[in-house]
């Protein structure tokens, strides 16, 4: 198995963090993370992902006598009405949380990954300048997509990664987008979550080989702000 394939990659380390590889292949997964800071580093941000997530999910239950109706239909003798409700209501609730965690990591998993091409039209635009005013990486931000391209005469170390970031507005933590191309350019599917008009802040940061191990920046080196008028 290529494990040195970026999407089969975050494939199994989002599988891993949902419990959903099984049997030899999640102990193949496990022994590979003892070796690998790649898959380290994709299991630290599905972790990270569904930390947030968990964060994100506000409990909004059905009105009582819904419960009322459950509880009847599951047990209407043994127990008293009230309990029965309180007690189911606790689980379903958990069952909920779990499944909405779940598809929305799935919903992550598929629209951040690369992809070959997109032929939507571009929204916004910006670019990373350094501290003498020199382009570094330009930014297109489509409905579907994000086109990231490295300036051909840009002088970086080449020894570091460097990870593009976000803050959306009310939400305190900086999320990890992606490792961006050293030259040429790279696409990536945009999270229709993420909306330009709820983006505070796109920060770089640099990064050891491989990106971020704790699923924050290290070095956040330039920040900017995209501007949505």
């Amino acid at each position: 198995m290529k494990y040195d394939d970026h999407t089969l990659l975050n494939f199994l380390a989002a599988e891993y963090v949902l419990g959903t590889l099984h049997g030899h292949a999640r102990d193949r997964f496990s022994r590979l993370m003892r070796t690998s800071p790649r898959a380290r580093y994709a299991t630290s941000l599905w972790q990270r992902y569904i930390k947030n997530l968990e964060n994100a999910i506000e409990s909004n239950p059905p009105d009582q006598q819904v419960w009322d109706k459950i509880s009847k239909r599951i047990d209407p003798i043994l127990l008293p009405a009230e309990k029965k409700a309180k007690g189911f209501n606790f689980v379903i609730f958990n069952a909920w949380a779990a499944i909405a965690s779940a598809a929305c990591v799935v919903l992550v998993l598929i629209t951040w990954q690369p992809q070959e091409s997109f032929s939507d039209k571009i929204s916004h635009s910006m670019t990373f300048y350094d501290s003498s005013n020199k382009p570094l990486w330009n930014l297109d931000i489509s409905d579907h997509s994000i086109l990231l391209k490295a300036a051909s005469d840009m002088s970086i170390q080449t020894d570091y990664d460097y990870q593009l970031w976000i803050r959306l507005k009310g939400y305190p933590n900086a999320i990890p987008i992606v490792l961006l191309p050293k030259t040429d350019s790279k696409e990536i599917a945009r999270n229709a979550l993420f909306k330009p008009q709820n983006i505070a802040l796109l920060a770089i940061s640099r990064e050891p080989t491989g990106g971020s191990q704790s699923g924050s920046p290290s070095e956040i080196i330039y920040t900017a702000k995209l501007n949505v008028n």
